[in-house]
């Protein structure tokens, strides 16, 4: 056997301890949970976050400093003092001493991580030296297991996916693609019409969108396939182009995306009807080429023009109406709303024309 030692940490007086050792070994005694199994106190073990964690400790050399919550089941870990103010417990070296001590600790929070390190899952080298940090709870009565519950679970606010691309930007962790996607955004955010309109971390924006949204809806528009003369765009084009067709849905509707009220810009300054919005560029800049017209302001804004009167709706009621609300309630409403729309965009112009009539 081995020591691992341990300092005491009370609160409220519930005692617990805190210790560092090979995740290798310490999954070798917590109990052991099958995939996708349904659990008293924990979510179902995820058999892909476990893969996924495992490949980044492996593969990417990845680190994991936040700590696992561990509880030992019964008295076989004793926690013995040591000097300067230590603890330890003894753990199993060999693999006789393994099996006396299998499935003696329940991993009260950090499971994906404490299971990624599964013999059969782990794609670390048994060379490399890897520790991680966990709090250990003796024996916790039922109502300190609530505690602890509570603690991991309901009181951890997660931080949300747009303040996470934030940080991933700051610490140069985005791929080339977000990269670029993220700096189209950010000046976006910097220019007239979306200025002061786009939530680049956690700032608080009344009716503002989030720019991981809008990074979506950039993409599934693929504006990144946006060329001239055969050339893809630059991220300055981009971002002009974006601004000058916003600005003129700004025009054509009778909205600001800065200073309406949301209701009197009813869906428009949402994520919702930007992303609608978004989702037409291609199909009216295409048009442009298809015309040999200046994708200008005055296109842009006739070309609207045209397509609202086939909807027999006012301009300025587009976002407002109660005929199109149901058609921004939800990501697969606007999809079909914005593909019914880009058909009726393609068929501008058309509609008196017969192909067939001189057959």
């Amino acid at each position: 056997m081995q020591k691992v030692y341990l300092q005491k940490i009370i609160q409220h007086g519930t005692e617990c301890y805190i210790g560092k050792m090979d995740p290798r070994s310490l999954v070798r005694v917590a109990a052991k949970v099958g995939m996708s199994t349904t659990q008293d106190a924990q979510r179902p073990l995820n058999e892909k976050r476990v893969k996924s964690i495992a490949t980044y400790v492996g593969d990417e050399r990845g680190i994991l400093p936040n700590t696992l919550t561990l509880a030992t089941k019964d008295t076989s870990f004793e926690v013995k003092n040591a000097e300067n103010g230590f603890y330890y417990i003894e753990f199993p070296e060999t693999d006789s001493e393994f099996k006396k001590y299998e499935e003696k600790i329940d991993v009260m929070d950090g499971q994906h991580r404490l299971y990624s390190f599964l013999d059969g899952i782990c794609l670390l080298h048994d060379d490399i030296k890897y520790e991680i940090g966990f709090t250990l709870y003796i024996i916790p009565t039922l109502n300190e297991r609530r505690k602890i519950f509570i603690s991991c679970n309901e009181k951890q606010e997660k931080v949300s996916p747009n303040l996470l691309q934030w940080f991933k930007e700051k610490l140069n962790m985005l791929n080339d693609e977000d990269k670029n996607f993220y700096d189209i955004v950010n000046s976006l955010g910097q220019e007239y019409p979306l200025k002061g309109h786009i939530i680049m971390s956690a700032e608080k924006i009344k009716n503002g969108v989030k720019a991981n949204q809008v990074m979506a809806a950039l993409k599934q528009a693929k504006i990144q396939d946006l060329t001239v003369m055969g050339n893809p765009l630059t991220s300055d084009q981009k971002v002009k182009v974006i601004c000058m067709y916003l600005t003129a849905w700004e025009n054509v509707a009778s909205f600001s995306f800065s200073s309406s009220s949301k209701k009197e810009a009813g869906t428009a300054i949402t994520m919702a009807g930007l992303k609608y919005m978004i989702l037409l560029l291609p199909c009216i800049w295409d048009r442009a080429i298809q015309l040999q017209h200046s994708f200008d302001q005055q296109f842009i804004e006739e070309t609207l023009k045209k397509f609202i009167s086939t909807l027999a709706i006012e301009r300025d009621e587009f976002f407002t109406c109660e005929e199109n609300k149901m058609c921004f309630r939800d990501r697969t409403a606007v999809d079909l709303f914005a593909s019914e729309s880009i058909k009726k965009i393609k068929g501008l112009g058309n509609e008196s024309f017969n192909p067939l009539k001189n057959l």
